[in-house]
C-alpha cells in the first residue's frame, strides 16, 4: 500500500519477526526512546500510530510518536486511566481515536486486501489437542503471530510444529 511501517516492542524476538514480515524500522522500547528515534528517523513523527499493546507506557509512547495533524488509534485496553497530554494533543492537532472493532465496510476492505494478495496471514496451524501447550506458549510470549486451531480429524494429523529461528522468542 506504499506505507512505511515501524514496529515498536520490548521483545527482540518479536521485533525480528516484524522485520521479517516487512517492517521498515524496528525499535526496542526497553533500550531506546521510540518517539525520539522515530521523530529523528522520519522527521516529525508518524502520520498514523496503531497501539495494540494493553500497556499505559505504550499508549504514552504512541501519542508521543504521532506527528502534528497525525492520528493515534488506541486498540489495546490497559487497566486504569490514560492521562492524555492535552497540551501536546491540542497544540499539534493530534487526533486520538479508540476502536474495539471495525465496521462491516472495514472488514470488506480487509478481505479485499487479502484477496488481492496485499496481506499475508502469518499463522501456525495446530490441532485442538495442543491447546494447553498453546496457552503455555501464549503466557510466556512465545507465539510470534497467530495460532489457528484445526478442529478436523485430518487437521490433527497434519498439524505443524511451531518454527523457531535463532534469537526468536
Amino acid at each position: 500500500m506504499g506505507l512505511h511501517v515501524c514496529a515498536v516492542d520490548i521483545d527482540d524476538g518479536k521485533l525480528d519477526h516484524a522485520k521479517r514480515l516487512g517492517a521498515d524500522l524496528v525499535v526496542n522500547a526497553k533500550t531506546q526512546d521510540p518517539a525520539a528515534l522515530l521523530k529523528k528517523q522520519i522527521g516529525g513523527g508518524a502520520h498514523g500510530v496503531l497501539i495494540t499493546a494493553p500497556s499505559l507506557p505504550a499508549f504514552k509512547q504512541g501519542v508521543e510518536m504521532t506527528r502534528k495533524r497525525g492520528t493515534c488509534v488506541l486498540v489495546g485496553l490497559p487497566p486504569g486511566e490514560f492521562p492524555t497530554p492535552l497540551f501536546d494533543v491540542v497544540a499539534n492537532c493530534i487526533t486520538i481515536r479508540g476502536s474495539f472493532v471495525g465496521t462491516r465496510k472495514d472488514m470488506a476492505e480487509c478481505l479485499d486486501f487479502a484477496a488481492d494478495g496485499r496481506v499475508k496471514a502469518d499463522i501456525e496451524l495446530q490441532p485442538l489437542s495442543a491447546i494447553n501447550t498453546i496457552f503455555e506458549r501464549l503466557e510466556h510470549g512465545e507465539v510470534p503471530s497467530r495460532v489457528v486451531l484445526d478442529f478436523t480429524a485430518a487437521g490433527n494429523e497434519r498439524a505443524v510444529a511451531p518454527t523457531r529461528e535463532a534469537g526468536a522468542a
